[in-house]
C-alpha cells in the first residue's frame, strides 16, 4: 500500500513544491508516489494557439527535452514512485463538440470550464484504482495559488477525494506562484531534506533552462 501520494499538475510541481517532505518521508521507510495528472504527450492536432506554443518552444530549443524522463529522475532521487497519467494539458483538452476549451494565454489562467466537472470525477476514480480508500493513507494535492487551469483540475480532485475516500486530503501552495501570494506556511523539512530537493528540482533541466523556474529557489516546503 501506498502511504502517501501527491498530486501534481505538471511535471515538476509536486518537487518543487513538496520535493522536501517526500524525501523525508521516503527516509523514514514511507512508500511515497507522485501522480502527475497532465502527463499524456500533445495530441496529433492542435489548436492554432497550442500551435504558437510549439512553434515558440522549437525556435528557442524547449522542444528537445523529455519531461516525463526528467521527472522520473527528479523522483528516484528522492525515493519516491512516479506515475504519469494519460492525461493531457489544458492546452491540448476539447469540449465533447470538439471546441478548444482554453485557447490562450488569457483562458489558461481564466476560468475553470464546467464541461470539465466529468474530468474530475474521472480523474478521481484512475486514483482509486491505484491507491484503494484507507483511513491512514494521506493525499497531498496543490491549492491551485497563481490560477492556473491544471492546477485547479488537480485542487478540484483533492476536493473530490476529500468528500469521497476515507482518507485525509492537505494541500500545498504551489512553488512558484506561492512566491508571489501571501498564502501558506513553511513546513518543516530536514537539512538533507533540503539538499536532496534543490538537487531533483535541478533535474528538471528544460525549466531551468527556459527561466520558469525561481532563481531564488531555496529548497524550503510549503502548506497552503
Amino acid at each position: 500500500m501506498i502511504d502517501a501520494l501527491y498530486l501534481s499538475p505538471h511535471f515538476d510541481d509536486a518537487v518543487f513544491s513538496c520535493g522536501g517532505q517526500i524525501y523525508d518521508r521516503t527516509q523514514r521507510g514511507e512508500r511515497v508516489a507522485v501522480v502527475t495528472i497532465c502527463a499524456a504527450p500533445p495530441p496529433g492536432e492542435l489548436s492554432p494557439f497550442a500551435t504558437s506554443l510549439h512553434a515558440r518552444w522549437e525556435a528557442s530549443g524547449q522542444g528537445q527535452f523529455d519531461r516525463a524522463a526528467e521527472d522520473r529522475a527528479a523522483l528516484t532521487m528522492l525515493g519516491a514512485e512516479p506515475i504519469h497519467l494519460d492525461i493531457s494539458d489544458c492546452i491540448y483538452r476539447r469540449a465533447p463538440n470538439g471546441e478548444w476549451l482554453y485557447a490562450s494565454e488569457q483562458a489558461i489562467f481564466g476560468e475553470f470550464s464546467p464541461q470539465e466537472y466529468p474530468l474530475v470525477a474521472a480523474i478521481a476514480e484512475k486514483l482509486a484504482a491505484i491507491q484503494p480508500s484507507a483511513p491512514d493513507t494521506e493525499i497531498t494535492a496543490p491549492f491551485g495559488v497563481g490560477g492556473h487551469v491544471d492546477h485547479r483540475l488537480t485542487y478540484r480532485i483533492g476536493r473530490q477525494i476529500e468528500k469521497s475516500w476515507r482518507c485525509r486530503v492537505r494541500f500545498y501552495a504551489d512553488y512558484p506562484y506561492a512566491e508571489n501570494v501571501s498564502i501558506g506556511e513553511p513546513v518543516f523539512i530536514s537539512v538533507a531534506a533540503r539538499q536532496a530537493k534543490i538537487r531533483a528540482a535541478q533535474l528538471y533541466t528544460s525549466q531551468r533552462a527556459f527561466g520558469n523556474s525561481s532563481n531564488s529557489f531555496e529548497g524550503q516546503d510549503m502548506s497552503a
